[in-house]
């Protein structure tokens, strides 16, 4: 994993719960850090935040430099929670300042990188979130001996006056930590009770995506796998910048892009026009996807298939999955082996199709970030001449490549930097 869990002291059952601490520091490991899509699907960023907030509130625990795991969730949750922006970048600050204090390290890119973005955040006005602890509990979010509340769990719909600590009498500065440890049960049952509800949530959502998946499961069982295509099965994913709910039936759509060799297998066949940019050996290998096609040419191809050009709603489920992420990876930006972007429009070349082992879809979907454009049958405005298309190209900048992006195109357009692939609907 690359980091030590450290040696906490725990007040009870010290080796299950030394354990899940790692196990919850070995996902936010592979999910956020590495960007591996090996990490464990049991555990949400919902209950890693809830269960590492907790521990890093203990005694004994909140100098830890491992906090660094929980500051990376809270940065991670801030994009999703626009409300509590300002306060989880706070939170998440410092703990990324007290690891670089008591570490020495200030050249970690995971720590860097999000201390930059949250830093670029608050220089454009924001106003900085949550209290400042004190300098012997720099943990995340706890001041003085009080456990915190975890960050995003869901509250009791009731909750009882009880479960606060009640307010401490005037006191000297130095003794807040001696007064919040003289009622550890009223916190314990507070944690209790917030554990408990958000439990109850998640085992409820849980048993609903079950039922789901085992509806859409017994369909598909009995469906033909499709050479050069990937299945994607029905059910609800986030779409759009404001991750709005949306079901879509099961329908297949190409693995890859339409290349230049099965384009021209088309033209071949049909005796239809050639590609824009069929004579010109910067565009026109293989291997690479087609383009300087329009709209129309592309819907040509398409029915030749046995296929249809897909709706924008196809084209992000296939693209992001089910969880809304901003890249078929996850959430962290591309590298330059990630996707082919950021190239001269005049000297740079559209990659080959399926080369990036990490630009792949949850849905095995390839090369939906970067390369090229492509079209997708949803109108850019009603009754308008233009479509959307999606997924940024080989000369666009990074800002481009995030999958919520759209731009329009005529449906004349025989643009060198769009293309398209094919979708087969399973349900008309």
């Amino acid at each position: 994993m690359g980091r030590g869990s450290g040696a906490a002291t725990l007040p009870f059952e010290e080796n299950r719960v030394k354990e899940q601490i790692k196990r919850l520091q070995q996902y936010v490991w592979e999910r956020h850090i590495d960007g591996s899509d090996h990490y464990d699907p049991s555990i949400s960023d919902d209950q890693a935040i809830r269960e590492l907030d907790a521990y890093y509130s203990e005694i004994g625990n909140r100098n830890s430099s491992d906090q660094v795991y929980l500051g990376i969730l809270l940065f991670e949750r801030a994009f999703e929670r626009p409300d509590e922006q300002a306060e989880l970048f706070g939170r998440a600050k410092k703990i990324f300042e007290y690891f670089r204090r008591v570490t020495g390290e200030t050249d970690w890119q995971p720590v860097e990188d999000r201390l930059e973005d949250i830093c670029s955040f608050f220089a454009e006005g924001a106003p900085e979130g949550g209290a400042e602890p004190p300098p012997s509990a720099p943990a995340g979010g706890a001041t003085g001996g009080e456990a915190a509340a975890p960050a995003v769990a869901p509250q009791p719909a009731d909750p009882e006056p009880a479960v606060a600590a009640p307010p401490a009498p005037p006191a000297p500065v130095a003794e807040p930590v001696v007064h919040a440890e003289a009622h550890p049960p009223v916190r314990e049952a507070a944690r209790v009770q917030v554990a408990s509800a958000a439990e109850d949530v998640e085992r409820r959502v849980a048993e609903e995506h079950a039922r789901r998946r085992e509806a859409t499961e017994a369909f598909i069982a009995d469906l033909p796998v499709v050479e050069g295509m990937q299945l994607i099965p029905a059910g609800t994913f986030l779409f759009g910048p404001e991750a709005r709910d949306i079901f879509l039936d099961s329908f297949y759509i190409d693995q890859t892009p339409v290349t230049n060799a099965q384009y021209l297998r088309f033209v071949r066949e049909t005796g239809y026009r050639s590609p824009r940019y069929a004579d010109d050996p910067r565009l026109n290998q293989p291997d690479q996807p087609v383009v300087g096609v329009s709209f129309g040419d592309a819907r040509q191809f398409a029915k030749w298939a046995g296929k249809e050009l897909p709706t924008e709603l196809q084209w992000e489920k296939a693209a992001r999955g089910s969880d809304g992420r901003s890249y078929p990876w996850g959430n962290d930006p591309p590298g330059a082996s990630d996707a082919c972007f950021g190239l001269d429009p005049e000297t740079g070349v559209p990659g080959p199709v399926g080369r990036s082992p990490r630009n792949v879809s949850p849905f095995g979907v390839q090369d939906m970030c970067g390369t090229v454009w492509e079209w997708t049958t949803t109108p850019f405005a009603k009754e308008s001449d233009y479509r959307v298309v999606r997924g940024g190209s080989y000369n666009d900048p990074i800002e481009f490549l995030a999958l919520p992006v759209r731009l329009e195109a005529h449906i004349k357009d025989k643009c060198e930097a769009i293309g398209f692939r094919c979708v087969r609907n399973i349900h008309h």
